[in-house]
């Protein structure tokens, strides 16, 4: 079959993910790391971009003329397309990558960050400024004050924005000069020394942003942030690092949102690792340990922190203290 055959049905019984501009585009494969075919007609002319593992890798385009591949294809592509993407299986895609490889993306990204830069600065002129913090402080104050909000943070020529719903951060994206990433990806690029302004911005605006950046594995996150999360077993004179072991029937549960609170007052929050753990820095005293799980369940905990118990693990379904 020849490549204009294959890829005109490559397509058809596949599952189709949805209609998206270029920009768009980019975003959704980057969150999911799809491997697919997207499709773009208009009038006489026909655009496909192949994405493996959420990167466009390859691009074709057909016009009255005859067919272009690769970065030749790429370049006849304006922007102001809309590409119906398909899911497709990454040993198909690799077939017809292989033939219309993209080498130079340049043109095909050019356009996307300056989208999206426009589109959160829009958002934040019509949002509250709250301040600056450090990464270690924009957890803790989002987690305090259960905050629906975007943080930007901007050096030289590359910004990192993180999306927060109800106080826990669920969305990121990252724009340099050479293109954008987003969820898991744009989170790699986070070092942990930036410094982040934060804006109240409202849950349904933050929710539209969350939905092609969403975080899935946090655990970078949590590593970014030295001043939350210290070497455990490291100790001072009344100082130490505590850490929760979370289970549900004796399974670790990963993702669960884990506030200490002493006198009313939160002293930090922290999202489980796949081994359910998650440590603090504190003071020995007794403490609060509220849990919220994924159903947004809230538990709560009275524990003791002192020289005998840097370790503790707590079963949401036995609802009592087990000490290791």
């Amino acid at each position: 079959m020849k490549i204009d055959d294959l890829i005109k049905n490559i397509h058809k019984g596949s599952k189709h993910l949805g209609t998206f501009t270029l920009h768009e585009l980019f975003q959704f494969a980057s969150s999911r790391s799809y491997n697919g075919i997207a499709v773009a007609k208009e009038e006489d002319r026909e655009y496909y971009v192949a994405f493996l593992a959420g990167e466009l890798e390859g691009a074709i385009y057909m016009d009255k003329n005859g067919t272009v591949y690769g970065d030749a294809a790429g370049k006849m592509i304006s922007g102001h397309e809309k590409f119906d993407f398909y899911e497709i299986t990454p040993d198909i895609v690799e077939t017809l990558v292989m033939r219309c490889r993209v080498y130079e993306k340049s043109h095909l990204k050019r356009s996307v960050p300056n989208v999206i830069h426009d589109l959160l600065e829009n958002i934040f002129k019509g949002s509250k400024y709250v301040g600056i913090f450090m990464l270690h402080e924009l957890f803790q104050y989002t987690s305090l004050r259960r905050t629906n909000g975007i943080a930007v943070a901007k050096e030289g020529n590359h910004e990192n924005y993180l999306a927060f719903i109800d106080g826990e951060a669920e969305g990121a994206i990252y724009i340099d000069e050479n293109g954008s990433l987003y969820s898991d990806k744009a989170v790699m690029m986070i070092k942990g020394h930036e410094k982040f302004e934060l804006y109240d911005v409202k849950p349904d605006v933050v929710d539209a942003v969350v939905m092609g950046s969403r975080i899935f594995e946090k655990t970078h996150l949590r590593k970014s942030a030295p001043s939350v999360i210290q070497e455990i077993g490291k100790k001072y004179e009344g100082i130490g690092v505590l850490k929760l072991t979370i289970l549900k029937d004796n399974i670790p549960q990963n993702g669960v949102s884990v506030s200490i609170r002493s006198q009313g007052k939160i002293l930090g929050s922290d999202i489980t690792t796949d081994e359910g753990d998650v440590s603090f820095k504190l003071m020995h005293g007794k403490y609060e340990c509220i849990i919220k799980d994924r159903a947004q369940t809230l538990t709560t905990f009275f524990i003791k922190f002192d020289d005998s118990t840097s370790k503790i693990t707590l079963d949401l379904n036995v609802k009592t203290l087990l000490e290791i």
